[in-house]
């Protein structure tokens, strides 16, 4: 075994050791599987042997990542494990700003190819297709839930209880109003422990994150409508202080992330080529903040408006 490869070798277990602090399986998985790339250039490019000097070519790499014409996205999504492995701000590092023009992912124009097992009229698929167009819930946490997960939440709303969301975070899913007779239905006679949904319902290439775009935007209209009187939108506040001081955690002092009123104040403007691609597609270039961030937080649990917006709200 040459030198080269020992070091890599070090290199990669080292850092593969590091992001086993993610429970998350696909993002620990990423991480590891992206920042492999970012250690063979490095060897490659600089012969480094150690992460100190691997550290010194952050920008370099991003720059070369560029160079290969790869879309905005995936250039961020490799840089990311290089960051935090790092310890440096992603911010910090010159990159193309990711546009909503460019994201492909559940919308209706990717050029996917119709089959049996994408087709959302497939009558196998009926009733997830139905949950997650009326939950908004990803394909990978439908598969979690169990019998026992339909809860109330903090402000007594029935919700569904994400065992492991997006990056291994615990949530809740708030059910609109209108569909909590239909939701309900899916946990009637369920055992506690006993899952909602058999795992060959869920072996499909349904566009799922499409249906949670969809539902996304039919929430944004629920609590538009909640907004419309003063009362409506003194509730939904003191709703999402509730669920924001429960769960959107700092996790180096475990107590809850500062809210900021300008989250939830005036209006949140498209700009730029999110904005044209808006006009072009008869889409908002505008959206109400409260009911947005309301969105964010009981639907997506992103808690950003920007990333509502972009990868939800403009899907189409």
């Amino acid at each position: 075994m040459g030198r080269g490869k020992t070091i890599s070798r070090l290199l990669f277990e080292d850092a593969k050791a590091f992001f086993q602090k993610y429970s998350n399986d696909i993002t620990r998985q990423a991480y590891v599987r992206n920042y492999r790339k970012y250690i063979t250039y490095c060897r490659e490019q600089h012969q480094c042997k150690t992460k100190e000097e691997c550290s010194h070519h952050i920008t370099e790499y991003s720059a070369h990542l560029q160079s290969l014409n790869l879309s905005p996205s995936t250039i961020h999504t490799y840089l990311a494990p290089v960051c935090i492995y790092h310890s440096v701000n992603l911010k910090q590092i010159e990159k193309p700003k990711r546009k909503t023009s460019e994201y492909t992912r559940g919308r209706s124009f990717n050029k996917k190819k119709n089959r049996s097992d994408n087709d959302l009229s497939n009558k196998k698929y009926t009733r997830t297709v139905e949950f997650a167009l009326r939950t908004g819930i990803r394909r990978a946490e439908i598969a979690r839930i169990r019998g026992g997960d339909l809860v109330k939440d903090e402000s007594g709303h029935l919700c569904i209880k994400i065992r492991r969301g997006k990056g291994g975070k615990k949530q809740l899913q708030l059910i609109l109003p209108d569909n909590e007779s239909f939701i309900k239905n899916y946990f009637e006679n369920k055992a506690p422990d006993k899952p909602i949904f058999d795992q060959s319902e869920l072996k499909n290439k349904i566009p799922y994150h499409y249906l949670r775009a969809k539902h996304a935007q039919e929430a944004y209209k629920y609590f538009e409508s909640v907004c419309s009187t003063q009362e409506g939108r003194q509730q939904l506040e003191s709703d999402m202080r509730n669920r924001w001081n429960k769960y959107n955690i700092n996790p180096r002092t475990g107590k809850p992330k500062k809210f900021n009123k300008k989250l939830i104040e005036g209006i949140y403007f498209l700009r730029g080529d999110n904005k044209k691609f808006a006009i072009e597609n008869n889409l908002p270039t505008k959206f109400e903040k409260l009911p947005l961030l309301a969105t964010s937080i009981f639907v997506l649990a992103h808690w950003r408006n920007d990333v509502s917006v972009e990868s939800y709200l403009l899907a189409i």
